[in-house]
């Protein structure tokens, strides 16, 4: 297979900006109850190529401390070892390895490896680009929804099986500003 060459030229650097960003989530607890959480630390970057969708890339990392459902005692646990470990794993981590063209043309398919505990597995996030202008300062800026589900069992996640569901339901709401 012949590699493809890619004009630098025709790429463009957007950093995810956090403060306008929400990284969040939902898994089924107790058979008829959510529990929604987000994580506020991040970054993230994207490298879009215009002119060959395929040199795109995009590469995330979360710092997995900084979960929040909302209650303490609950994200106290979810740093210890029976879910996230995050002494040990400080940090969850997406690097995309396949951008391509989704459903319609303000749709992306992005396949990756997400890393969580130590243990990758390959998602696949369904982005809708929701807007392309600028901010009142002029900077260019893009908005983006991407979702995916994840079976938490596949990372290691595995406390509280028949009481916590293994599927969580991922969405992230993204601004990200050209460079």
């Amino acid at each position: 297979m012949e590699a493809r060459k890619v004009d630098d030229r025709t790429k463009t650097i957007w950093f995810i900006e956090p403060k306008y960003t929400t990284v969040e989530f939902s898994v089924g607890n107790l058979f008829f109850f959510t529990v929604k959480g987000r994580f506020p630390e991040f970054t993230g970057r994207i490298i879009f190529d215009e002119s060959d969708l395929h040199g795109s890339s995009v590469e995330v990392t979360i710092k997995a401390a900084s979960i929040n459902t909302g209650i303490k005692r609950r994200d106290d646990h979810l740093r210890t070892a029976d879910f996230l470990d995050v002494k040990k794993y400080p940090d969850i981590r997406f690097q995309s390895t396949k951008v391509e063209k989704g459903r319609d043309r303000d749709t992306l398919r992005v396949t990756g490896n997400l890393t969580i505990k130590g243990r990758s597995r390959e998602v696949v996030l369904d982005v809708e680009e929701t807007d392309h202008s600028r901010s009142p300062q002029g900077d260019e800026v893009n908005y983006y929804i991407a979702q995916t589900k994840i079976n938490r069992f596949d990372f290691g996640v595995s406390y509280g099986p028949g009481i916590i569901g293994r599927i969580l339901k991922v969405t992230i709401q993204a601004q990200a500003l050209k460079q």
